[in-house]
């Protein structure tokens, strides 16, 4: 059993899954300048794996990836006892559409390219953050 103070750093994993080497790492970089713990997965597989491994509090999700696409990790997800928040994001905007359509149960769908900012904000949000109007955080209550 973990105590409060390892389950409150738990809370604070972001998973990162996304095809593109560089996207990846730039956006697992910018969340790690920003105090989160990062992992990172370059395909759907990789991403069950980790998320059953190391149960992250949220997981940013590519939409389009071969293979195991975003939406079936949403599907798989969703057959798990435990449920991260999900972010999904993608480029295209038929994709976007069909997240939008179906009902997924996300925290929230992005665009890219990525707006770290709001990107950054949504995590803290889902996280269970709150954000001043100043954007300045306050840390989740217990």
């Amino acid at each position: 059993m973990l105590n409060e103070a390892a389950w409150r750093r738990d809370r604070r994993l972001v998973l990162v899954v996304e095809d593109d080497f560089l996207q990846r790492e730039e956006i697992a970089e910018v969340l790690t300048r920003q105090g989160l713990r990062v992992l990172t997965a370059d395909n759907g597989f990789a991403a069950m794996h980790q998320i059953r491994r190391s149960r992250p509090a949220v997981v940013v999700l590519d939409i389009h990836m071969p293979g195991l696409d975003g939406l079936q990790v949403v599907r798989l997800i969703h057959r798990l006892n435990y449920r991260p928040q999900l972010i999904l994001m993608s480029g295209s905007t038929q994709h976007l559409a069909r997240a939008h359509e179906e009902d997924f149960g996300v925290f929230a769908i992005v665009e890219k390219p990525i707006l770290f900012p709001a990107l950054t904000r949504f995590i803290r949000e889902a996280m269970g953050e709150e954000i001043n109007d100043d954007g300045r955080r306050t840390p989740y209550e217990s």
